[in-house]
C-alpha cells in the first residue's frame, strides 16, 4: 500500500505539471486549411495562420478570380454583346430628299452690298460667267442622265440595291460579333466557376509541438524532484499530523497546491 500510494502521488505530480505547464504557455493563432491546385503537383493542402499577411493576399487573387468583371477579356466581350445589341435592334434613318436651291437672277446688274467707311470701302457685283464654246461642244457628247423619276419601276438601281443589302449584312455581322462575345464571356465565367484555391475550415488555436515536449519534460522533472522530497521527508507512522515534521507538511502543503493549481489549469486549457 505504501508504495501503492507513492506511485499515485508521483503520476498526479507528473500529470499536474504536464496541465501547468500547457496552461501557461502561448497558443498558436487559429490556423486557414488552403487547398492549392498546382500545375505539376495537384492538389496540395496547406495550413496557414490567419495573422498572415500571405493568406490576405490569397484571399485576394480568390476574389479577383471569382468576377468575371475583373478580367479583362470579359469586360472587353461584355462591351462588344452591348454594341452588337445595339446595332441589331437599331433602324438605318431614312434621308429626306431636299431640293437643291437654285441661285435667283436678279433683273438689276447693280452692286449688291456696298459698304463705306472712313478707310476701306468694300463692294461684291453679280456677273454672268462666260462659258467657252469648247466646254459646250464637249458637253453635246455627254449622254443625259436618266433622273430617278424617269426611271422604270421595275429595275431598280444599283444604289437601291445596296442600300437595300447592307442592313442585312450588317445584321449579320453584328449577330457574328454577339455571338463570339457570349462565347468569350462563357469561357471567362467557367474559369471562374472552377478557381485553382479552396478555403476549408479553419482550425481553433493550439499549441505547437514544442509545448508538448517541454510540458513532458517538466513533468518528468517534478516527479523525479518529488520522488526525491519524499525520501527526504518521509510520513511518520502513528503520529498525528499536527506532530509531522515540518519537511513533511511543506511537501503536503506543496503538493495539494499544485494539484488545486492543475485542475484550475485544466478547466482553462479545455473550455
Amino acid at each position: 500500500m505504501r508504495d501503492r500510494s507513492n506511485i499515485v502521488d508521483l503520476v498526479l505530480a507528473f500529470a499536474a505539471t504536464f496541465v501547468i505547464t500547457l496552461a501557461l504557455w502561448p497558443r498558436d493563432a487559429p490556423r486557414q486549411i488552403v487547398r492549392c491546385n498546382t500545375a505539376d503537383q495537384g492538389w496540395k493542402t496547406y495550413s496557414i495562420a490567419i495573422n498572415d499577411p500571405s493568406l490576405d493576399d490569397l484571399k485576394q487573387k480568390l476574389r479577383r478570380w471569382a468576377t468575371p468583371e475583373s478580367h479583362p477579356a470579359y469586360v472587353t466581350a461584355k462591351w462588344q454583346k452591348e454594341v452588337a445589341e445595339f446595332y441589331e435592334n437599331s433602324q438605318p434613318a431614312a434621308a429626306e430628299a431636299k431640293p437643291i436651291p437654285r441661285p435667283v437672277k436678279r433683273a438689276s446688274r447693280s452692286p449688291m452690298t456696298a459698304t463705306i467707311s472712313d478707310t476701306v470701302t468694300t463692294a461684291s457685283y453679280e456677273t454672268e460667267l462666260e462659258v467657252p464654246k469648247q466646254a459646250v461642244q464637249m458637253a453635246a457628247y455627254v449622254q443625259p442622265v436618266t433622273s430617278p423619276v424617269d426611271a422604270p419601276a421595275e429595275q431598280p438601281t444599283a444604289s437601291a440595291t445596296a442600300t437595300a443589302t447592307k442592313p442585312a449584312d450588317d445584321s449579320t455581322y453584328w449577330s457574328t460579333v454577339k455571338a463570339s462575345a457570349v462565347a468569350s464571356m462563357e469561357l471567362v465565367e467557367a474559369r471562374t466557376a472552377s478557381a485553382p484555391i479552396v478555403f476549408d475550415t479553419v482550425t481553433p488555436a493550439s499549441w505547437p509541438q514544442l509545448a508538448f515536449h517541454f510540458a513532458f519534460l517538466f513533468g518528468i522533472a517534478a516527479a523525479c524532484g518529488y520522488m526525491h522530497w519524499l525520501a527526504l521527508a518521509p510520513l511518520l507512522k502513528n503520529t498525528s499530523f499536527d506532530q509531522q515534521p515540518g519537511g513533511v507538511l511543506a511537501r503536503i502543503g506543496t503538493f495539494s497546491g499544485v494539484i488545486a493549481l492543475a485542475m484550475i489549469s485544466a478547466i482553462a486549457v479545455w473550455i
